[in-house]
């Protein structure tokens, strides 16, 4: 029987405490057999008193400040006497079976070093996580909807409710430090996999979960600062080199698209043989365009430890890319809803060959194709507002003349669908290339 270090990461948590260390208690597993340490982020509330009440042979670990999510870990697996190390999220209760359910589909002999428990909502009414998706940009999210059995495989665990040998969570590398918060959970389990160990899913082993509490406190902004710094981060450490070279350009490409769309950035203000003027004013999502570039500043900075990093990442390496794409389930999922950040995207698909890198067939190459069935339902809406321009024009002669009409039409029609400039831009670029298109669809 495995010896149970189970560790709690705590920032403000009193509220949440009380019952998550009561059902630790109530757990059908040997006392004997389990340590609880609690890593304290330097709490202002009454949190440690709550622990010391409850729990009273708990390890407390006390630090003045708050380190987030990913370091106390680490910290704390260095003084953990268990074999295995139980990560749980202060914000949940957990099943009375849920070590003997997490820790029974552990086995090293198999490579089976990680396992993760089902995240159901406080009331048990709705699954919050039962395994994920990866997207190619390193975006991952949770699964809800799936009937995934006891040692099923996964790419990554949830790090709210996750088991792991100690020895193999420390070779690893542990969480990155450098994650603070989000998505570590997913870089630790892509290395893994890239080690040659496997992580698979014990969804019998449950816990209950408040959502977020510790992360909600926190402002949006600097949750999704992390989000996209951290799935760069990811993607930079462990794609091998061939499929790296491939992706990293178009990821940063994105990641400015992304920036210039919520910036609402008219770039024709800025060039010499346009007339008007660059855009004065704050437009309202400025704030999220500036987060997208100041988190890949943040990977430009500190590109150096990213790079010493992947090195030891691809030195460990036991198994090839192509092995693990059948994990990520979802990898073209639409992260941002511009219709013309997906046409941007669908277009740079093929010039990068992510298709023949993901054998993008069935629900992968409809994703692909939605940025192109997007663009086609908005020239069909053109389409009728330019035949109607067509109709108006019945007294003219030469043909030509109608067809040039049509198109100046289109093109008006085009860039009144949105006060992007990419929209302008492509309105541009469709009314020189579609000319044809129009002849035989309208015509």
């Amino acid at each position: 029987m495995d010896f149970v270090s189970i560790i709690i990461v705590n920032y403000n948590g009193a509220k949440h405490l009380k019952r998550c260390l009561h059902s630790i208690n109530e757990l059908d597993y040997p006392k004997e057999m389990v340590e609880v340490i609690v890593f304290d982020n330097g709490s202002a509330d009454n949190s440690l008193d709550i622990v010391r009440e409850v729990c009273r042979d708990a390890n407390i670990i006390e630090h003045p400040e708050n380190l987030g999510f990913a370091p106390p870990h680490r910290i704390a697996a260095e003084a953990a006497k268990g074999n295995v190390l139980a990560f749980l999220n202060n914000d949940t209760r957990v099943d009375s079976q849920w070590i003997r359910e997490g820790t029974s589909v552990l086995d090293r002999s198999e490579g089976i070093v990680c396992s993760a428990s089902k995240l159901m909502t406080w009331n048990g009414k709705r699954v919050e996580f039962n395994g994920g998706t990866l997207q190619y940009l390193g975006y991952a999210d949770q699964l809800t909807a799936n009937d995934l059995k006891a040692g099923d495989e996964i790419l990554f665990p949830c790090g709210g409710a996750m088991f792991i040998f100690k020895d193999v969570f420390r070779e690893a590398g542990c969480f990155d430090d450098d994650y603070f918060a989000i998505f570590e959970d997913v870089d630790l389990g892509w290395r893994l996999w890239v080690m040659g160990y496997r992580v698979v899913m014990a969804p019998d082993s449950i816990a209950y979960h408040r959502g977020h509490s510790t992360l909600d406190s926190q402002k949006d902004a600097k949750k999704r600062f992390l989000m996209h710094r951290n799935a760069l981060m990811t993607i930079i450490k462990n794609y091998d080199d061939d499929n790296l070279r491939k992706i990293l350009p178009l990821a940063l490409v994105l990641a400015v698209k992304r920036a210039l769309l919520f910036m609402n950035i008219d770039k024709k203000g800025f060039y010499f043989w346009e007339n008007q003027a660059p855009k004065t004013g704050i437009p309202p999502k400025y704030e999220e365009g500036c987060l997208h570039l100041a988190a890949l500043d943040d990977v430009f900075e500190s590109f150096q430890d990213l790079e010493r990093k992947r090195e030891a990442v691809q030195k460990n390496r036991r198994r090839d890319d192509g092995e693990l794409f059948k994990l990520f389930k979802d990898p073209f999922r639409n992260i941002m809803g511009y219709y013309e950040y997906l046409w941007a995207e669908s277009s740079l698909f093929g010039k990068f060959s992510l298709e023949q890198i993901f054998d993008c067939g069935g629900e992968y190459k409809k994703r692909i194709d939605e940025g192109i069935w997007h663009a086609e339902k908005r020239l069909e809406a053109l389409q009728k507002v330019a035949h109607k321009e067509m109709l108006s024009r019945r007294d003219a002669v030469d043909g030509t003349a109608v067809k040039r009409h049509l198109l100046g039409a289109f093109s008006r029609g085009l860039l009144k669908e949105g006060p992007s400039a990419t929209i302008k831009k492509t309105a541009v670029y469709m009314t020189r290339n579609l000319s044809n298109w129009l002849k035989y669809r309208i015509w």
